[in-house]
């Protein structure tokens, strides 16, 4: 094989690597939207609000840590899974990260940030949350950001699907009613609600 040939061959061998995993992921997504099971995790302002974000919503959790248990070795940056819990509220909470998959309980599996230590002591590891963007037409997703963060604090959270580690994200709520139909409804005009912990 002359060296053209073989340079060829490795391109396409790349590229078929690439789509192969892009096709996996989407696959994957698709399946969470189909078939998971759904966690609501709360939101909270971004700031600054970016006017040239363009055709997404950026999304602030209120968590985005997970305690790690006494005695485990450094967890920093690397491939992890993480239980999901219900709080008192309704909302999705993260229990102890772990390297090997949950039995028997739903779970995300992400990148790991840094280790670090809490004001209570706790040990804590920052986690990058696979879903920071909800996506909507970049009127509207500036719309969202003007009136969600800009005019006062709403309550707000996504609806996320989760099956095998894959989370997707299935709507973005404020004052307890999809975005859309609290875009539709005036709902900017409209006072802020309590936060309610009826399910979706």
């Amino acid at each position: 094989m002359t060296g053209k040939n073989l340079r060829l061959a490795l391109f396409i061998a790349l590229a078929v690597i690439q789509l192969t995993v892009v096709a996996g992921a989407i696959i994957r997504s698709e399946m969470a939207l189909r078939y998971g099971e759904v966690f609501r995790f709360k939101l909270e302002p971004v700031d600054p609000v970016d006017a040239f974000r363009g055709r997404y919503v950026a999304l602030r959790f209120t968590e985005v840590s997970a305690p790690v248990a006494e005695g485990r070795p450094s967890l920093n940056r690397q491939k992890v899974y993480v239980p999901l819990v219900i709080d008192d509220d309704g909302f999705a909470s993260f229990g102890p990260v772990v390297l090997e998959r949950p039995d028997g309980e739903a779970y995300l599996r992400m990148r790991s940030g840094i280790e670090f230590t809490n004001e209570e002591g706790e040990s804590r590891l920052s986690l990058a949350l696979p879903f920071r963007r909800y996506y909507m037409t970049e009127e509207l997703a500036k719309e969202v950001d003007r009136s969600l963060w800009r005019r006062g604090q709403r309550p707000a959270w996504i609806t996320v699907k989760v099956r095998n580690g894959a989370g997707t994200i299935d709507d973005l709520w404020v004052d307890g009613v999809p975005v859309r139909e609290w875009l539709e409804s005036g709902g900017p005009e409209t006072p802020p609600s309590p936060v309610t912990t009826s399910e979706p």
